[in-house]
């Protein structure tokens, strides 16, 4: 008999849910889905906004709040939507383990070199200390905990990066030349943002298969 007059082997049940429940799992750590276009969306607000608003206490307030309210809403999608079937966590892979560890790494040693910098500059002029100091300094150290619990993949930590460290003009503490050079800086995060919102866009669609999948096996059975 010829091998194309041999007919398929039909596909192994097992290896398929398998190849489904490892798919799902991403979706608890590396896939953000509507959480990464959120990340990016806000990205962009904060960048733009921010240089193009009058910074009145309500959109300083606004720009603040940001990072909050992303990472809330992420822990959110993750918990309630894209693993709505049940909590199945995703194996990391050595390198993606490392380039997690290297961000909290980074994100210690940000904090650490801007809360040095800052109490030096407070010990030698006491007197020209800004008010907002001190809510920036824990705002700050939120930063290597954010990226240790809720920033798992190298966009999740760029974009939380900024959205944080923006708040540093928001508080009122960069001015002049300082904020032009944290703006030329930052000219990266809009195009990471833009990255990442169609990454996020492709994940939500793969998910809608993933579940369409998911709820047929349920119906059947399997």
């Amino acid at each position: 008999m010829d091998l194309l007059d041999k007919p398929c082997a039909a596909p192994n049940p097992a290896d398929e849910l398998q190849a489904l429940t490892r798919d799902y799992a991403r979706y608890s750590r590396s896939a953000g889905g509507l959480g990464s276009v959120l990340g990016g969306v806000l990205c962009l607000i904060s960048y733009f906004c921010g240089a193009l608003l009058p910074l009145d206490p309500a959109v300083r307030a606004a720009l603040i709040a940001m990072p909050f309210v992303w990472l809330g809403a992420k822990l959110w999608l993750t918990r309630n939507y894209y693993q709505r079937f049940g909590r199945v966590e995703e194996q990391e892979k050595p390198n993606e383990r490392l380039t997690h560890w290297f961000g909290v790494a980074v994100s210690l040693l940000v904090a650490l070199g801007i809360t040095v910098v800052d109490l030096i500059g407070v010990l030698r002029h006491p007197d020209e200390a800004p008010a907002g100091l001190a809510g920036y300094l824990i705002l700050i150290w939120l930063l290597p905990l954010a990226a240790w619990r809720w920033m798992r993949s190298a966009m999740d930590f760029i974009v939380g990066v900024f959205l944080i460290c923006q708040a540093y003009p928001m508080i009122g503490l960069a001015h002049g030349a300082e904020a032009a050079k944290l703006s030329l800086i930052a000219v990266m995060f809009p195009l990471v943002a833009v990255v990442m919102i169609g990454a996020g866009i492709t994940q939500h669609r793969r998910f809608h298969v993933i579940r369409a999948r998911l709820e047929a096996l349920q119906g059947t059975g399997e």
